[in-house]
Order: C-alpha cells, then structure tokens, then sequence
C-alpha cells in the first residue's frame, strides 16, 4: 500500500469538502436576502417583479439586507458555540461513559484487559503519543472509537466484540486506526463540523417559532397588523425551508468528511503497524460477521461518525460516515474483497495471557536513537516493576518523585522521610518498592516510561492534582535550582496534571519563544553554533533570531515559552518541532538529555514523537 499518497490524497480531499462546507454557509445567507430582496421587489414595484427598479430597490434595502445577513451570521455562530461547548464538555471520557464504556484500571490482571492495554501502549509508542485512557464496552459488534477535544484528553473504546472476534494483529490495526484519528485531528474536526451543522439547523428553529407566534397570535381585522403578520410567517417559513435544506446539505459533507478521514486513518493504520493484513483482516470480519459492527447503545446514532466501521444501521449511502468496506480493504490490500468463510463464528484463537511487549520495546528504545554505547539500555526486567507501578495512580506518583528526589544519598534520604510523611501510605509503600529501581534506570528510559504513567496521573482527582503538583514544585526547588532532567520530568508532570486548552496560536512573540527552544536543544550538542543555525533553518519561521541565546539554563523562562507553544496550531508545532530534530541530528547522535527533552517537547504539544532511527 502506497500510504503516504493515500494520507495526502485524503488530506486534499478533506481541505476542499471543508471549503465547501464554509461556502455553503454563506450561500445559505445570502439565499435568504436575495428571497428577501425578491419580496421587497414585488412589494415595492406597482408592476411586480418584471417592473422592478432592481439598482433602486437594492440601494433602499441594502443596509437592511447587510443587518439581516449579520444577525443570521451572529445566530448560527451562537448557536454552533453553544453546542460545541456542549459536546466539549467532558472530553473524551464523557462519550465513552455516555456509550456504556468501562474504564479498564491501568493495573488489571485481567488477561483479555491486560491485552487491551498493551496494545493500545504499543501504538502508542509507534505513533510516538501519549497512552490514553481505555474502555470496554459490552457490545457484540465489531467496533472501536477514539474521542476527545485534544490527545491529552482523548480516550479510546472497543467493544467486546472486537477483543473476541480479531486476532492480536487484527486488533492492532484497528487501535492504529484510532491513534491515528487522534494524531490527525479528526476528533476535533467532527465536533466542529457537529457544532456548525446544528447552527445552520437552528434556523430551523428560528423559523419553527416564528410560524408558531403568528399561528398562536389569532386573526385581526387590522389591514397593516395583517401584512405584518404575513411578512413574519413568509419569513419563518423561508428559515424553515432553507435551513433543513442547508442542514441536508452539510451532513451530506460532513459525511464525505468522515470518509476521507477513514481513509486517512486506515493508511496511517498501515504506517504504525506495517502490515497491512492487521486491519484489512479486521475488515474483512466485520463483513462476514452476524453483528457486523452495530452498536445498540441508544447514543451511537450521535457519535456514529466517530467509529472505527459502520455503528448504526439503516443510513442511505449519501448519509454515510464511513466507505464502504469493499472500498477500504481494496484501498489497503489493491486486490478485490471477499469476506472470510464463517467469520461469524471465528473467535481470536490466541492466549488470552498477554506479554508486555511495550517493556522490551522500550528496552530498546536507546539504540533506536542511536545514543551512545555508555548509555546502553537496562534488561527488560529491571523495566517490568517500574511499568506496573506506573499502571496504577499511586505507583505513578511513586515513580514520579523518586526520580525528582536529589541525586547524592544523604540528602536523597532526608528529602524521601520528609516526603514520605507527608505522603499516603500506597504511595509510601510504593515508593519505597520503586526506588532503588528507579536509581538503577537510564533517564531516557525512565522519561519513556514514566510518560505511559498518564493514564493513571489523570485518573486523579482535582485536588490530588494539585497536591501532587505543589509536591513535584517542592522537590525540584529543594535545592534551590533546577537541573535539566528536572525541567524535563516537570513537564511530563503538567501535562499528567494539567491540561492544556487550544487557543489562538501566538503572534509576534513566537520568534522569540522558538529561538529560546532551538537554543536548549543547541547546547546539548558538540557544535552549539551550527546547530542552533541548522534548527532556523529547518523551522522556516518569521522572527527568529539570528544567533544562539548565550544562556541555556534559564528552565523557568523555558517552561514558560513551553506553555506558551501549547497554545499554537499545530502548523507552528511542527515547525518548531522540525527546528528541534534539525538541532538533535546535527552531530550525527542522539544523546540521553536531547531525547528525553524531545520527549518532554513532543509530550507538551500534545504531537507525536517522530521515529529517529
């Protein structure tokens, strides 16, 4: 499969039906003042519309014409924001539970849940995001989902029809999938086009209590009453009409949207897994299987665009959110589609007792960023008790203070009694358990997987955040200044315990912000100068400043410029993040502290970490 000419293909795709979705929009408006115009044509001209004075009426009427197309523009923007905050609300979490999700605990030992889990941790590793929550929900059918305002919030569901049915590489190609809908933006996109496509319908609305006023108003002899009431009901009725038709029309787009970005996201699928045969497999279950991919939750119709196949049943094809299956296997195979014999009957054949493979993937995560031989990985199972601890909320905590507890013994064991009595016993007893194999792990082997450790930092509650925080503050100032790897874990922490909100990108400061970045990265290198040149080249952004920043230890300022990036699109993300390899693989090598801090940039900007290797 050539799948980076089907993401592009799709991407084109998606752009030129969104432009058409917001030309749409504007057509409907100015459909209803040039229906207006028409009645005031009529109305005004002694011979009717052949009569008319066109260049006239229009200069009388064109104020009146421009206030009525910018209340319809104010009402269908209000009406689009308030049921975006709506289906906002909640993030990713909120849709799975409203889809009768069961939050699977980092920790379990259930082996069909441990097997979920480890999944969805390795491509999370091969996409390079961060691990989001899971749930199982009860349903028969073949089907997955991925939901969320933004990577850091998102979740993905899968059915318990989709774990017994597929087989482990099966299984993986439709997680794949999902990662890629939360790598893309497709999440995003769909609630937008929701919120738009309920504003335009809302002139529906508008109309329907507009025609009711004057229904419900009861009759008057009064001539002008008369004609008033006449202009009002024509008017209704024109919202009526066209916006139904609008609101056709929209989820006629917003539905080849959709496909384009199945179509995306089973190419990336192909991208993270490399094997191809994983999701058209899965494909090719759906269509032998009796459930197929059916959801009975009563809120699928709502979320139907969001599914890995078909959740609903009974939708024409123009409606559809999702190709044909037909379509996709031959997209990813190139070869016709013939479902498998007896695929409703077919169960995964394979152990439910699943391995930790992300374990020994990180065990050789080092060597894939060529770092030096002296920084050579541990063995996977000094790995394994720190993975499990990192599975649970209080292992999680445990894991991130032992590695923000000073360094030197004497002051690591004063610093651990103090904090271990201000501690919860499981965290105290968890954190006695990791840390001496925490001090025995590489630091970019630790950052990698204390950043799996996500799920479980946002399973806590508000205020265990912000203790939890406060305590991370405390440990690093200890000492009364920050180190490298420091800064690095703090920023994994903000974003377990924090979240970030997508505003509009930064103007005029980003120079400064991107030039302070390349300049971290720069002096991690043997040649500080040509890299630093090297990343302003490769970012391509207005502003930058010429040469190195002669300071690189300022992590305050640094952390500052983080938080402010967070915000930015993410074009300007991945210009800087361009920036930032361009600075990483100047030297030929890639040390411990540059991939732990691309890590830690990549885990802040909520984007992928790129393969290096």
């Amino acid at each position: 499969m050539r799948f980076f000419e089907h993401q592009e293909k799709a991407r084109n795709h998606t752009f030129r039906l969104l432009v058409l979705f917001g030309l749409g929009v504007f057509a409907l408006i100015f459909s209803i003042d040039g229906i207006l115009l028409l009645g005031l044509g009529y109305s005004d001209s002694p011979g009717g519309l052949d009569g008319a004075n066109w260049g006239k009426i229009l200069a009388t009427y064109f104020p009146a014409l421009a206030l009525v197309a910018a209340f319809l523009g104010f009402v269908i923007g209000s009406a689009s924001l308030y049921r975006l905050s709506q289906l906002s609300s909640g993030g990713g979490a909120s849709v799975a539970e409203s889809l009768g999700g069961r939050l699977l605990q980092p920790e379990t030992r259930n082996p069909v849940e441990r097997k979920i889990l480890n999944i969805v941790e390795e491509m999370a590793i091969a996409s390079g995001m961060p691990v989001p929550r899971v749930y199982l929900m009860d349903e028969d059918g073949i089907n997955a989902f991925a939901a969320g305002w933004s990577p850091n919030d998102a979740v993905i569901g899968v059915t318990r029809g989709c774990v017994e049915a597929l087989s482990r590489d099966e299984l993986q190609g439709v997680i794949a999938h999902e990662f890629s809908h939360i790598l893309n933006g497709d999440m995003k996109i769909n609630i937008r086009l929701m919120g738009i496509l309920y504003g335009i319908f809302f002139l529906s609305i508008l109309g329907e209590i507009l025609i009711r006023s004057i229904s419900y108003g009861g009759n008057s002899s009064n001539n002008k009453k008369n004609d008033g009431k006449g202009a009002i009901l024509m008017i209704g009725l024109v919202l009526f009409i066209l916006g139904w038709v609008g609101w056709f029309f929209g989820r006629l787009i917003q539905a080849a949207v959709s496909r384009q970005r199945e179509f995306l996201a089973d190419a990336s699928a192909v991208q993270f897994t490399r094997n191809p045969e994983g999701i058209s497999g899965a494909l090719r279950k759906i269509a032998g299987w009796n459930q197929g991919s059916i959801i009975r939750n009563p809120n699928a119709t709502e979320a139907s665009h969001l599914f890995f196949g078909n959740g609903i049943s009974g939708f024409s094809a123009l409606f559809a959110t999702h190709p044909p299956l037909e379509e996709r296997v031959k997209r990813i195979e190139g070869a016709n589609f013939q479902p498998p014999e007896n695929a409703s009957e077919a169960t995964s054949t394979e152990p439910t007792e699943d391995i930790a493979f992300s374990a020994a993937q990180l065990s050789n995560l080092a060597g894939t960023m060529r770092m030096p031989a002296k920084n050579a990985p541990l063995p996977v199972p000094i790995l394994i008790p720190i993975e499990n601890q990192c599975k649970d909320p209080a292992g999680a905590l445990a894991v991130l203070y032992s590695m923000l507890l000073p360094p030197d013994n004497p002051a690591r064991t004063n610093a651990r009694d103090q904090l271990i009595s201000k501690l919860d016993p499981a965290i105290a007893q968890a954190l006695f358990e990791v840390e001496p194999l925490v001090l025995q792990t590489n630091k970019l082997q630790l950052f990698t997987l204390l950043s799996k450790a996500l799920p479980s930092l946002k399973m806590l509650g508000k205020e265990q955040s912000i203790d939890a925080l406060k305590i991370c503050q405390a440990l690093i100032s200890a000492d009364g200044k920050i180190d490298f790897f420091e800064f690095c874990i703090w920023r994994l922490a903000k974003t377990g315990l924090e979240k970030f909100r997508q505003v509009k990108g930064p103007g005029a400061a980003l120079g400064i912000a991107a030039s302070t970045v390349f300049t971290f990265f720069a002096k991690l290198s043997d040649a500080p100068a040509p890299a630093y040149q090297k990343a302003i080249q490769a970012a391509g952004i207005y502003g930058l400043l010429a040469n190195i920043e002669t300071r690189a230890d300022n992590f305050k300022m640094l952390d500052k410029v983080f938080d402010f990036l967070a915000k930015a699109n993410t074009e300007i993300k991945h210009k800087v993040l361009d920036g930032c390899i361009a600075a990483i693989l100047h030297d030929g090598k890639i040390t411990q502290d540059e991939g732990v801090l691309l890590r830690a940039f990549c885990l802040s900007m909520e984007i992928p970490l790129p393969p290096l290797g």
